[in-house]
């Protein structure tokens, strides 16, 4: 059995820190009102693999990602490495996009900061699956009830099966 840790949000930031990179401002073309977390994190770090659903984008990255997309009304911070994407809303909402469904934004009703802890919980359960190779039905229940502490309905809205 695995008990899933809700990761503090400054223990995440410095995590995430350790592998610095060049510091990489955002365009002044740029008009996105970011939530100030993230854009203090992503201006400073290299594209971050945190868990398999959640690799985080530098700001070049994400810039660059952003140019695919049409709408300005929302921002693509991070991607899963199967076309897949995560993306923000101006009042930061987080939002899913699966490439197999074009048009259609799933809302997982969270921040910036509660995605990190999202994030840093399906790590733990990536750590979990590649020593055990299997998820028994009390890990998931146990994974659903840390998204869930999250924020309650996160695990209705998790876009993929465990």
């Amino acid at each position: 059995m695995i008990l899933f840790k809700i990761v503090p949000i400054e223990e995440i930031k410095l995590e995430i820190l350790k592998e610095e990179g060049n510091v990489q401002n955002f365009p002044k073309t740029v008009d996105f009102p970011f939530p100030e977390c993230y854009k203090k994190l992503v201006t400073l770090i290299k594209t971050t693999e945190i868990s398999t659903e959640t690799i985080l984008y530098s700001a070049v990255e994400a810039f660059n990602n952003n140019k695919e997309f049409v709408s300005t009304d929302h921002w693509c911070f991070a991607g899963n490495g199967q076309g897949d994407h995560w993306l923000m809303d101006k009042e930061h909402a987080i939002f899913f996009y699966d490439h197999d469904y074009d048009e259609k934004l799933q809302p997982m009703n969270i921040h910036f900061e509660q995605w990190l802890q999202m994030a840093y919980v399906i790590q733990q359960l990536d750590a979990y699956f590649s020593e055990h190779e299997d998820i028994s039905e009390s890990v998931r229940e146990g994974f659903y009830d840390a998204l869930n502490a999250i924020h309650p309905k996160l695990a209705e809205n998790y876009p993929f099966i465990t």
